[in-house]
């Protein structure tokens, strides 16, 4: 008896498909929350803490993708061609020329030569102590007051000095700081020439909104402390505080990307209320961390405006009170809210930022100023109290611009087309 085959309707014929992995980001989660836990040696409990928070999701990320059904897609698999084309075989190899497919794949047809990077670091080091230089004379220390504790990165016992020693010409202090100056502008020049040209592009909305942005907030923040209570300017955290207006700027220009069915206002208004409740989580930790209450900071806060806390000790900054509360409430939803709509509504009008000007102007300078910061930490920590590190970051921005403009304009190195020598011969 023959065997009849049942043909399914065709409808109910279901493709061919094989299981894959699903992208996932986790591992470079945990990566980062590991480098945060390893900056809590130089710079505190705070990066400890945060550090431990960001391993525990990545793990949580990293561990969801192996439950049933989540750590794999299913992706259809093309049917095999029933009928394999003639080959039509060419008498000669056609050679790869310029603009054929696979045509120098992989391989970059210009670059910088390394003295881009030299001209770009010389350029910046001649530039930035001049912007070191205003800023002692503006704070009333003198020139050569940053000059002596840029030596005090590596020589111990300058944390002993006092101001107006610090502030007077000393040749070897002069000399260790021109040393490690110009090392460290030819080091970062050439990091610059050769990193540079093979970075991703920044879009627009991260490079003004989370770079750029928190720097203008920082500045405002700093002005008003100068002008209205100098002697609370020593007391404030500003790396820390710096770090938080970057904190923010990241949430903001998040949430304000992820909006685009909403008008600019209303999705900037929802930008800056969340990063209004995130940023104060950062400030409490550096607060705890630094044996003060969460008080500190938002009496700190309050200070911008009133003049009357210049006059409190720390005892008193510690403690709740609830007018310096209020005041510090509604400074922080003003400038959040403000900077978050204002943001909003520039972003469309704003040019775009070159991606090497926005690493080699905006993000390369952070990590600079953090490891100076954490250096000093570890082998001055005293001396690390007495560095205005506003001017300090400020001065590293100018570098930075100013080594990747000359980078940027410096000539290129093209190659040779494949199967050809310098010469233009085959």
């Amino acid at each position: 008896m023959g065997t009849q085959r049942r043909t399914l309707p065709e409808s109910r014929i279901t493709p061919p498909s094989i299981e894959m992995p699903r992208p996932t980001a986790a591992p470079l989660v945990l990566a980062l929350g590991v480098a945060l836990l390893a900056g809590g040696l130089p710079f505190g409990l705070g990066f400890f803490i945060i550090g431990g928070m960001v391993i525990i999701a990545g793990l949580y990320l990293w561990i969801a993708q192996l439950l049933p059904g989540r750590g794999h897609v299913q992706e259809e698999i093309e049917e095999p061609v029933e009928k394999l084309a003639e080959v039509q075989a060419e008498a000669a190899v056609t050679h790869l020329h310029e603009g054929m497919p696979g045509y120098r794949l992989l391989l970059p047809t210009s670059y910088h030569p390394i003295s881009s990077g030299v001209k770009g670091g010389i350029a910046g080091g001649i530039v930035m102590p001049i912007t070191a230089m205003i800023w002692g004379v503006m704070t009333g220390h003198g020139i050569w007051y940053p000059v002596n504790l840029v030596a005090g990165m590596i020589l111990p016992g300058i944390d002993k000095m006092s101001d107006e020693t610090l502030q007077q010409f000393n040749f070897p202090l002069f000399m260790v700081a021109g040393s490690i100056h110009i090392v460290m502008s030819l080091i970062i020049g050439l990091i610059f020439g050769v990193l540079l040209p093979t970075l991703p592009t920044v879009s627009r909305a991260i490079a003004w909104g989370g770079l750029l942005a928190p720097l203008l907030w920082s500045g405002v923040s700093y002005a008003l402390v100068k002008t209205m209570n100098p002697v609370m300017e020593q007391q404030v955290s500003w790396p820390w505080f710096i770090a938080a207006q970057f904190v923010f700027g990241a949430v903001i220009t998040g949430l304000i990307r992820r909006s685009g069915r909403y008008s600019p206002l209303f999705a900037g208004f929802c930008g800056g209320l969340a990063g209004s409740i995130v940023m104060p989580i950062h400030a409490f930790i550096d607060a705890i961390g630094n044996d003060h209450t969460i008080w500190y900071p938002i009496n700190m806060l309050a200070g911008m405006v009133l003049r009357e806390l210049g006059d409190h000790n720390v005892q008193d900054l510690e403690l709740f009170n609830a007018r310096w509360f209020g005041v510090a409430l509604a400074i922080h939803l003003t400038l959040s809210l403000g900077f978050a709509i204002l943001y909003s509504v520039l972003l469309p009008r704003l040019p775009h930022i070159p991606g090497p000007l926005a690493w080699g102007g905006l993000v390369l300078p952070l990590l600079w100023s953090g490891s100076c910061y954490g250096l000093m930490g570890v082998v001055n920590p005293a001396l690390q109290t007495r560095v205005d590190w506003p001017g300090f970051v400020l001065s590293q921005f100018v570098f930075g611009i100013t080594a990747a403009i000359v980078v940027l304009r410096t000539e290129m190195v093209h190659l040779a087309p494949l199967g050809k020598d310098r010469g233009g011969r085959s």
